[in-house]
């Protein structure tokens, strides 16, 4: 991303521009406005959307925040939009939480090493609200179908009762994908029980477009629209094994346009920023699959491909967002998507329609891979 000083600034003729930002010469002023105003575009996007809606005011958002180079970006990028907002009012029109959802499951006393990061980032950022998040909190939620999962068991602490849960999933993808379903079932309980009006991810688009394939291989790709696209996400309530409501709540990527790269380029050029988040580089390449999830996987391969390719990584987000989604009565008790009956024929294979426990409630194809194997 280094560029040559001796051309300015494409945009504000600055002389000094040492990066080379989508082919353009660009000072440290104009990259780090860039990724702000990208960023305000969706959070634009999200208030054009929901704008005939019922929201409180004032307008309320939950930003989920995993101590990552996106999710730490938009954090700072929205602690800066609501001081903006701040100045221009004597109250703010604009409100964030950043949740983080706390998923280490060892036995702590006291304060977490989960909740000292969380006061460094209180620190750094005083224009937004913070709140840490156990995932053993998940276990109280009634938009997960339980029965669906055997490996859970009744007894022990709710982090012994998940980590007993995920000694008996079979592979360490199926660990990646139910601890990201349970995350998001988290994050989407905080804001709505708290009253919020949407709920923010920190995806870029190379995240976005990992996701995409992602779920594709892990056999759910029927639920891409409703993972990645911007809009309202399904939240069916359970009692009993069966379904007893269904709503949807708006789920909004604000860092969509913008690369992993560039973000952790930016997050270098912001002193709070580069003093709490690691600057890791190029992910390794994959030495053996054996502890290696397919996310981490396509992770890595966007990683490797979104400078030389950055045109088909953004093709393949774009793609997506194109897609229909499928609406039914039936959903997966697990991640929540509508499922469809005749493509989980499909797809299953020779696992077939066969349910180990007779569960009452059907799961996705996905789901029951990750689960059973």
């Amino acid at each position: 991303m280094e560029g040559s000083k001796s051309q300015p600034c494409k945009k504000c003729k600055n002389e000094d521009a040492p990066f080379n930002f989508r082919n353009a010469p660009t000072c440290r002023d104009c990259y780090m406005l860039y990724i702000e105003q990208k960023t305000a575009k969706g959070l634009r996007a999200l208030h054009t959307d929901i704008r005939t809606s019922t929201l409180p005011e004032p307008r309320r958002y939950v930003a989920g925040l995993s101590f990552g180079a996106s999710s730490s970006a938009m954090v700072c990028a929205l602690d800066k939009h609501t001081h903006r907002e701040m100045s221009k009012k004597s109250t703010s029109l604009f409100e964030v939480l950043a949740v983080h959802v706390d998923t280490d499951l060892s036995d702590h006393h006291g304060q977490t090493p989960a909740m000292n990061m969380l006061n460094r980032y209180r620190e750094k950022f005083p224009n937004v609200k913070f709140q840490c998040v156990h995932l053993g909190e998940v276990l109280s939620l009634k938009t997960v179908d339980w029965s669906t999962l055997p490996g859970l068991s009744a007894q022990g602490t709710q982090s012994a009762r998940l980590q007993k849960m995920f000694d008996t999933l079979p592979s360490v993808t199926a660990k990646a994908d139910i601890l990201r379903l349970l995350t998001r079932h988290l994050l989407i309980h905080v804001a709505m029980a708290q009253e919020y009006g949407a709920l923010l991810l920190g995806y870029t688009t190379t995240a976005l477009a990992s996701l995409t394939m992602a779920e594709v291989a892990n056999g759910r790709g029927f639920s891409v629209p409703w993972q990645v696209q911007d809009s309202r996400s399904q939240v069916c309530t359970y009692e009993d094994r069966k379904a007893v409501s269904k709503t949807e709540f708006p789920i909004y990527h604000p860092m969509r346009e913008t690369f992993r790269n560039e973000v952790k380029i930016y997050n270098s050029l912001i002193p709070s920023l580069a003093e709490i988040v690691p600057n890791t580089g190029t992910s390794p390449g994959v030495v053996s699959h054996k502890d290696t999830s397919i996310d981490e996987v396509m992770t890595r391969y966007f990683d490797g491909v979104e400078e030389s390719l950055s045109g088909i990584v953004a093709n393949v987000v774009r793609t997506t967002g194109k897609l229909a989604k499928l609406r039914g009565n039936a959903q997966c008790g697990l991640c929540g998507v509508t499922t469809d009956e005749q493509g989980d024929s499909r797809w299953a294979g020779e696992l077939g329609e066969e349910e180990s426990n007779q569960q009452a409630t059907r799961l996705c194809y996905g789901c029951k891979r990750s689960i059973n194997g």
